[in-house]
């Protein structure tokens, strides 16, 4: 049963802000870090919420009214509704049922919360079109994401502060008979990094009894593993088993972590900047909706058109990497 991305949108800050303030900001504690920040990591700039009142739920809010918007359908519509998010706003209840509340959703729905961290909306897109293939009673679903990560970053870490925008994505799936839906996935597990990124830092056994405030942060310890041999070797065993060339794919969407990255992946395949857009220097790196950013903004771009083969790649903490083709 074929499970088309029918549309989708994204919501972003409305605060712009360059790398001024950042290079400032270590500069005072005698670090250089322009060259990492723009070269390695691939920053220029960053959309960040501009109020109190912002978070990942307001946000993915938005952004589900908007894809509702745009596809002429309504709450009741949705049979299944999935927020994803590595640090939604409320834990109980799940932020799904909020967004449910704000859309009108019908009572006959599932919904539930993801956190796959950065990797949460596109195992979301293989799991949610795997499943809606084999339910006849659930034809469509959304599928929302929105990371705050500004809100858990140390700003004595050159490794996160600087490095993240805000920025919330949703998108509809549903059944159709046209040619297109998922194709194939890969996963690999790099387990060996769980303890490499933390957060909270203390752990939620101790939430409540820690003194110092700063043991709540996101630890970080940069990763050892070699991140764009994962991602190659992902990507090639996915277009090996379909028969296909990089050439047959219109777009590579990538997680935007890490620009130098992205540039070793082109190198080590053959890609094309113009089949791997970056919009990271645009709206920073915003976690788990950065893959289908890529898409938002290659398909405004006319970058992307019904019936291109595009793959997906992106890794979260611990570390998950996820590799999807899929026809849109």
């Amino acid at each position: 049963m074929p499970i088309k991305i029918k549309e989708i949108s994204v919501c972003h800050g409305n605060k712009v802000v360059d790398n001024t303030p950042y290079l400032e900001h270590f500069k005072k504690q005698g670090k250089d870090v322009e060259h990492f920040l723009h070269d390695v990591i691939g920053r220029d700039k960053r959309y960040l919420f501009d109020s109190e009142e912002d978070n990942s739920l307001t946000y993915g809010i938005l952004a589900a009214k908007d894809v509702l918007k745009k596809t002429g359908y309504s709450g009741s519509d949705m049979d299944l509704i999935v927020f994803c998010s590595q640090l939604p706003e409320y834990i109980a209840p799940p932020c799904c049922m909020h967004i449910h509340h704000a859309i009108g959703g019908k009572s006959e729905c599932i919904c539930y919360d993801m956190n796959v961290n950065c990797a949460g909306m596109t195992i979301a897109l293989e799991q949610v079109s795997k499943y809606m293939s084999v339910t006849p009673s659930v034809n469509k679903a959304l599928i929302v994401g929105c990371d705050y990560i500004n809100m858990t970053v140390d700003p004595n870490s050159e490794y996160t502060y600087g490095h993240y925008g805000d920025a919330s994505c949703a998108y509809v799936l549903e059944k159709t008979e046209e040619p297109c839906g998922l194709i194939d996935s890969v996963y690999d597990m790099k387990s060996e990094e769980h303890n490499n990124i933390l957060f909270p830092g203390c752990g939620f056994s101790k939430l409540f009894k820690v003194k110092d405030p700063a043991e709540l942060r996101l630890r970080w310890i940069p990763f050892d593993s070699n991140v764009p041999k994962t991602a190659t070797e992902g990507i090639i065993k996915i277009l090996k088993r379909n028969n296909l060339q990089v050439s047959d794919v219109k777009m590579f969407c990538l997680s935007q972590y890490v620009y130098k990255n992205i540039e070793i992946i082109r190198e080590i395949l053959g890609v094309e900047a113009s089949q791997s857009l970056y919009i990271g220097d645009e709206y920073g790196y915003t976690g788990t909706t950065s893959p289908f950013i890529v898409l938002y903004e290659a398909i405004e771009r006319g970058m992307v058109k019904r019936g291109d083969k595009i793959v997906f790649w992106t890794v979260g903490a611990g570390a998950e990497n996820i590799t999807v083709l899929y026809q849109y």
